[in-house]
């Protein structure tokens, strides 16, 4: 893949990505071992069987949104119709890591108050807004207390967390510690929620497999499970003055793929950081 450019990175991960979940639900509907794992993962009781299994791929459709009475994509990405007339809803990861939400700022933060039901604090809408750079005054900041990552805060239109904590240690602390305070929040809405309005809609188990060559690996892992397991343990990243914000399921941080300024929050998730957890 290192001489696709950015576009053609995303296609092909596109792409494969709902080849991968082709094949899973194929290996689903035909093995009867793997079907009693998922539903093991998700504490069915023995008794019940899979009936019927669909997957999104090429064909996915978008579900009811919290904003607005909009639509949205599901973390979902192949259901499992149950004899007991419910379903069950499995995330796929065909990759360790990568891009598991990308969402504007303001986006986030009202989708954010409307599905977890809780006001974000002023002050920590002005730390997001200059951290992802949404913020009007965020290159007069910039000017002024900027250091060595300067040039990379212009570019980029947004403050790394060095330059927010000299223009104002408050917000640079009350980011982070509001990150910590909503983790779990945080964490459903990355593999679980989204925004995804109803319930039926929400992923029940994220399940790291590929069935296309490029990784090697087969984990099940029930998400109401792993989301208490979840520590509070966020921190700034030590590159750059600080561009990221580490979480113990992965990354946030500034992306803009089409180079559009304000930019948008782009969460990343990490395989190895979810098995420490459940390990």
């Amino acid at each position: 893949m290192s001489d696709r450019n950015r576009a053609e990175g995303w296609q092909h991960a596109k792409l494969t990505g709902h080849k991968n979940e082709e094949l899973v639900a194929k290996l689903t509907e035909s093995d009867v071992s793997i079907q009693k794992r998922l539903l093991d993962c998700a504490h069915i009781p023995s008794n019940v069987i899979i009936s019927k299994v669909e997957y999104g791929g090429l064909c996915e459709s978008d579900v009811d949104c919290v904003l607005d009475g909009g639509k949205t994509k599901s973390k979902t990405d192949m259901w499992l119709y149950l004899s007991n007339g419910k379903r069950l809803n499995v995330s796929i990861k065909k990759d360790d890591g990568g891009q598991v939400y990308l969402i504007s700022i303001d986006r986030f933060i009202r989708g954010f108050e409307v599905q977890f039901n809780k006001k974000i604090p002023n002050d920590v809408k002005r730390a997001i807004s200059l951290y992802f750079g949404s913020a009007e005054d965020t290159l007069q900041i910039i000017n002024q207390f900027a250091s060595k990552n300067k040039a990379l805060e212009t570019r980029k239109h947004r403050l790394v967390a060095e330059t927010l904590k000299a223009y104002d240690t408050a917000l640079y602390s009350a980011l982070l510690k509001w990150v910590n305070d909503n983790i779990g929040e945080l964490f459903d809405f990355c593999f679980s929620k989204g925004l995804a309005k109803n319930p039926s809609d929400w992923a029940d188990i994220v399940w790291y497999i590929n069935l296309i060559g490029e990784n090697d690996f087969d984990t099940m892992i029930n998400l109401s499970e792993l989301r208490n397991k979840v520590p509070t343990s966020a921190e700034y990243g030590t590159k750059n003055g600080g561009s990221t914000i580490q979480l113990p399921f992965g990354f946030v941080q500034w992306h803009s793929p089409r180079k559009i300024i304000p930019g948008n929050i782009q969460f990343h998730h990490n395989y190895n950081k979810i098995l420490d957890l459940i390990d």
